[in-house]
């Protein structure tokens, strides 16, 4: 019994200056695995040890050629200003005021009018929108005195969430930001599977295939300082687009408002009560994530290789 447990399910993490430490401890500890991580590459001279290969795959990022390329399918995000009390018949709002530009930029790209939201929080009431207008990063509204209004709108993700974590905590230098795009829009979708293909044939050494993002983040946000603002592990703010409201409205039968994902400021945050039209989209989405995930393992098992999920550790 004893010599059948010299070697278990510990995964080693590696990079190119640590090959002999890699090595020691993966023998002192009985490690089965070896793998990359992000802000690491995986040492070429460790192809061939005595372990499983695993390799850290990017769904939607690490591919910046692709997304300026592509920069009306990079992935997007819903979030709201802060509360502004109007002095008098109009108030104007900046969008962007305590959130990090380097994370975010406004999509003023797509129909305002239709995919962003003035709310005035004092009635809990929208602004009908030829009441409110756009203008060098700001929205002024025909308001009420004194009372509040917020602005919903889009933003694209210009820096991945959590590679800017990462960058930021490690107090990473010298590095390219890494765009994230959106695999659900058309052009993404493609080019993500023909991707895929290429990277399992010229890494014939990897056993297994760590997915990580599937296919959109958490709620992470940044303020200007690089602090985090709000996150929100269990969000769904991040996995919106115009193309992916529109597939929504037409399987529930009802026009999208962006308070469902708002919801006052509160972004759906687990201690809230989820409206029906928040429990639809998320059931719509998980449908959505989990039959493009399929794609990907069908893809990953066709080449013989087995299919992780980062964070839950599932192999498939």
């Amino acid at each position: 019994m004893e010599d059948k447990c010299k070697t278990g399910r510990v995964t080693i993490p590696t990079d190119l200056d640590v090959v002999p430490e890699t090595l020691e401890i993966l023998k002192k500890w009985g490690a089965d695995a070896i793998r990359d991580c992000d802000g690491t590459d995986f040492p070429q001279e460790l192809k061939n040890a005595d372990a499983k290969i695993y390799s850290t795959y990017y769904t939607t990022r690490k591919d910046n050629a692709w997304a300026k390329a592509n920069p009306d399918e990079v992935q997007q995000c819903y979030i709201m200003t802060g509360f502004y009390t109007a002095p008098g018949e109009t108030v104007t709002i900046p969008l962007m005021k305590g959130i990090s530009p380097e994370l975010m930029k406004v999509n003023d790209h797509d129909d305002i009018t239709r995919w962003w939201e003035v709310m005035d929080r004092s009635t809990g009431q929208p602004v009908p929108p030829e009441q409110w207008s756009y203008a060098d990063g700001s929205v002024t509204v025909q308001a009420v005195p004194f009372h509040e209004y917020t602005v919903s709108f889009l933003a694209y993700l210009i820096w991945d969430p959590v590679h800017m974590y990462n960058a930021v905590t490690n107090e990473w230098k010298d590095f390219e930001h890494q765009i994230t795009f959106d695999v659900r829009q058309p052009k993404t979708h493609k080019y993500s599977m023909e991707r895929l293909k290429k990277y399992c044939e010229e890494h014939p050494y990897v056993n297994v295939i760590r997915y990580t993002t599937f296919f959109h983040q958490f709620t992470l946000l940044f303020d200007e300082l690089k602090r985090e603002k709000y996150v929100d592990w269990y969000g769904y703010s991040a996995s919106v687009s115009p193309y992916i409201l529109e597939q929504f409205e037409k399987e529930v039968g009802y026009r999208f408002r962006p308070e469902f994902i708002i919801d006052q400021g509160y972004y759906n945050n687990q201690y809230r009560v989820p409206s029906k039209e928040f429990l639809d989209f998320q059931a719509f989405q998980r449908r959505e994530v989990a039959k493009l995930a399929k794609e990907m393992v069908d893809i990953t098992h066709e080449y013989g290789k087995e299919a992780m999920m980062f964070l839950t550790l599932i192999h498939i």
